[in-house]
């Protein structure tokens, strides 16, 4: 597409393109286009990468220009402020797009309607008194990916003679840590849309921007510090989505569904709500997604279904107090996201929540379930995430849950489920642990090859472990089969697992040698994401995104690690074991390692000396083994080792002295090795 540039700049006539959403990806294109006599340019939403080149500063005709959804990197050219005929100008989302000194380039722009820099790198200090002299601005959206910018509206106090429609000021160090609600928000009455999140902005909660602009669909105040009564003094029936999550609020008022009746979306997770689940929510014909999480409710999970839910589709109650059991009659017909982790709710799960057949994600983990999942769960063809981790479900896993086609996330760890593991989708993300589960290796899951994170830890699994466990599971990046009863070689095919970064076999009965080939396991260091979105939820109903956590022995303790450090730790337990052989030399080419545990086993030979090359290693368990000769004094390079241990074993000679991490290594490192010698550090 971008070879028809030259066609296009040749048409002299042409006064409007429209280029959005090709793949363009050179800024030679915004280069080759300024030559024209353009009012109206769009290459928004293509992979142009590099600078805004200066050229377009000599489009002095442009009206407007959408740049936006690139990948623009750099300062935005001063002379920007040249192009005076702008009325809209949307830059937006390019996120390392710098824009410094902001005041500077806008003040001139005064025929601007509509202004867009969302998630870009935006620096400095923007005074809006700079826009005092932009009488038809309609649209003002700012909001960095950073914490470098500060917008400024009370110093001087700024009141802007245009009516704002859509106004943005999210994560803009709003009035600094003053606190305070722009002023000249009092004197505006045409606001449709306004997101003032992630601001420190306190006080009582400014419910007269809902009395003062009677068009206002959207009230997004999150992440701040506001107190106070929440709701207006009056009816207002424009407003459907309020977000105002993460403050101080403590007061719910009991007539939201009179006062907002017309309310879609309510999010007030993360206050100080206390109390019985309020009822009005179970009358509001409107509300399709509601989000009460992490505040101190105390009341029956009964009490939260009473009323009309007909036309709920998401519901987040999770980290509050409810208790009690489902209702048998449970009706929700429309839910998608029924979210209720972190509570004290007991009893069965309801064979009448199978007739919820939309759900898509169910999440119940961290109550006090009990009985079996139920065999209805089958109907449930939509669902994309169940999580029941941390209950006290019982029973098998029913051969049912092999027939939902759409399950990407499985998490039944920490119950007392018992017997062999007959079948599963094709999903994801497996998580077992902890359990009373038996027989051998999951073995329909071996024609699966979409999983990437596979837990199995602390059950009773036995026999050997899959031949060709490469070959089935291609993209797994965590398999943690610690404490089980697996026995027999560690396959060679275990070698072509080239994104696994977490690999924790610990505590079975695996015997033989190590395969040869383990220095190309984990070659592929591309980071594909623990978390790929659904691209179903709504933007600010913040479902879940995909609880996935694991847990591996790293420095001496159990972490749990979830998500973006998941793309990052890296390590491999095979401690506790009877495997033997020699460790070979070519384990120093696992250059992502950050953990090894060698420990427990039946090693021979000598450390090897390429262990030095593993410059993220940060813990190394060679204990309990047979090693013997001297430990390489190059290992003392290592710059980030923090837990080092080859604590009994036949090892003699020097040990690598007091320097670099060793120093911190004290006599228990190096104890049930009568034949070492040489200084060991002091410290406890």
């Amino acid at each position: 597409m971008e070879s028809a540039i030259p066609s296009l700049v040749a048409i002299v006539s042409l006064r409007s393109l429209f280029l959005n959403g090709n793949d363009f990806s050179s800024n030679l294109t915004i280069q080759q286009l300024s030559i024209m006599k353009l009012d109206t340019l769009d290459i928004g939403n293509n992979d142009i990468q590099g600078t805004i080149p200066t050229d377009i500063c000599n489009m002095r005709d442009l009206q407007v220009l959408y740049l936006s959804d690139n990948l623009l990197f750099g300062e935005i050219p001063s002379c920007m402020q040249n192009l005076t005929s702008l009325r809209i100008l949307g830059l937006s989302e390019n996120n390392r797009l710098i824009v410094k000194f902001p005041s500077l380039i806008f003040a001139k722009l005064t025929s601007l309607e509509k202004l867009s820099l969302v998630n870009n790198s935006l620096e400095g200090v923007l005074s809006l008194s700079s826009l005092q002299n932009h009488r038809q601005l309609t649209k003002l959206e700012l909001a960095s990916s950073g914490n470098n910018f500060h917008v400024q509206t009370e110093n001087p106090a700024t009141d802007l003679p245009a009516q704002i429609q859509v106004l943005v000021l999210r994560n803009c160090n709003l009035n600094g840590n003053l606190g305070i609600v722009p002023s000249f928000l009092l004197h505006q009455h045409k606001l449709e849309s306004v997101d003032m999140s992630n601001n420190n902005l306190s006080g009582n909660f400014p419910s007269w921007l809902i009395e003062n602009n009677v068009n206002l669909s959207h009230l997004v105040l999150g992440s701040n510090s506001f107190a106070g009564p929440l709701l207006p003094s009056k009816v207002h029936t424009s407003l459907q989505w309020l977000d105002a999550s993460s403050n101080r609020l403590s007061i719910l008022p009991v007539d939201i569904n009179i006062t907002l009746p017309n309310l879609s979306y309510i999010s007030l997770s993360g206050n100080s709500y206390m109390g019985n689940f309020p009822s009005s929510f179970s009358y509001m014909n409107s509300l399709q997604y509601l989000d009460l999480s992490y505040n101190n409710f105390l009341d029956d999970i009964a009490a939260a279904f009473v009323g009309n839910m007909s036309n709920i589709i998401g519901l987040k109650l999770s980290g509050n107090h409810f208790y009690g059991s489902f209702s048998p009659n449970i009706l929700l017909p429309a839910v998608k996201h029924l979210l209720l982790s972190d509570n004290e709710i007991a009893g069965k799960i309801p064979e009448k929540l199978c007739d919820s057949l939309i759900l898509m994600t169910f999440d119940a983990s961290n109550n006090k379930l009990t009985g079996p999942l139920p065999t209805c769960i089958s109907a449930l063809s939509e669902l994309a995430i169940l999580n029941l981790r941390g209950n006290s479900l019982a029973g098998s896993i029913p051969s049912e849950v092999c027939g939902l086609r759409k399950l990407v996330f499985l998490d039944v760890s920490e119950n007392n489920l018992s017997g062999p593991v007959h079948c599963l989708p094709d999903l994801c993300y497996l998580h077992m642990s902890r359990n009373r589960l038996n027989g051998t290796f999951p073995i329909p899951l071996y024609s699966r090859n979409n999983i990437y994170t596979m837990d199995l830890q602390e059950n009773q699994f036995s026999g050997v472990l899959p031949k060709l466990i490469g070959k089935s599971f291609p993209k797994l990046k965590v398999l943690l089969l610690k404490d089980n009863m697996f026995e027999g070689t560690v396959p060679n095919d275990i070698c072509s697992l080239k994104y696994l970064r977490l690999l924790d076999l610990s505590h079975n009965r695996l015997s033989g040698e190590l395969p040869l080939c383990m220095n190309i396991m984990g070659s592929d260091d591309s980071l594909f994401d623990f978390q790929p979105g659904f691209g179903t939820f709504p933007v600010l109903f913040n479902v879940i995104g995909l609880p996935d956590q694991e847990e591996f022995m790293t420095k001496g303790r159990q972490d749990n690690y979830r998500g973006n450090i998941l793309n990052y730790m890296t390590g491999l337990d095979f401690s506790s074991n009877q495997l033997k052989g020699s460790i070979h030399e070519n384990i120093g080419g696992m250059k992502w390692l950050r953990a090894l545990n060698f420990s427990e086993n039946n090693f021979d030979g000598s450390i090897p000396q390429s262990l030095s090359n593993l410059s993220y290693l940060e813990s190394l368990d060679l204990s309990h083994n047979k090693l013997a000769g001297q430990i390489p004094s190059e290992l003392a390079a290592l710059p980030s080792l923090a837990v080092f241990s080859v604590a009994y074993n036949n090892l003699s000679g020097p040990t690598p002295g007091i320097k670099g991490q060793f120093i911190t290594f004290d006599q228990s490192s190096y104890e049930g090795n009568p034949y070492l010698c040489g200084a060991v550090s002091s410290r406890a």
